[in-house]
């Protein structure tokens, strides 16, 4: 009976930690999150997320969804839609972005392919993109600090 009792407060005590610990990204990867909760004007997230990223010089580029196994250009998996976009230029920059469809909580997931440490080149690219999504929706709105429940 004390072992049942050590290992149930161990198991809620690492649920807790997991709750209250940010949630874990690859060292070669940035997040941007937008909290368009208090944006004004907002129509679709999609297609304005999507006409900023082309804007910024990035192409849709098909994703797969697990459900149809079929690369489409938006995938919907676990209350999220799903998109990638890489930069016309420099293919291994890449912008997976996830959007939570019952608030529209965005997260834009920045990484460079093949390449443990991103170079100066994708922190161009990064900080480009973070100037413009923070100019579009407000610093107010925008984090870089990923948490466990960023899309």
């Amino acid at each position: 009976m004390k072992q049942y009792k050590l290992v149930t407060i161990t198991i809620i005590v690492l649920f807790i930690l997991l709750l209250l610990t940010p949630g874990y990204a690859s060292a070669d990867e940035k997040t941007l999150k937008i909290d368009p909760s208090h944006v004004l004007g907002l129509v679709n997230m999609r297609s304005e997320v999507t006409s900023m990223l082309e804007d910024l010089g990035y192409e849709w580029t098909p994703i797969l969804n697990d459900s149809t196994q079929q690369k489409v250009k938006v995938a919907e998996k676990y209350g999220q839609y799903r998109m990638l976009f890489k930069a016309v230029n420099n293919d291994s920059v890449q912008i997976e972005l996830h959007i939570r469809q019952n608030d529209n909580m965005t997260g834009l997931h920045f990484s460079e392919i093949g390449s443990e440490k991103m170079s100066d080149t994708a922190m161009d690219y990064y900080h480009k993109l973070k100037q413009r999504v923070i100019q579009e929706y407000g610093a107010e709105n925008v984090s870089d600090t990923y948490s466990f429940f960023t899309p």
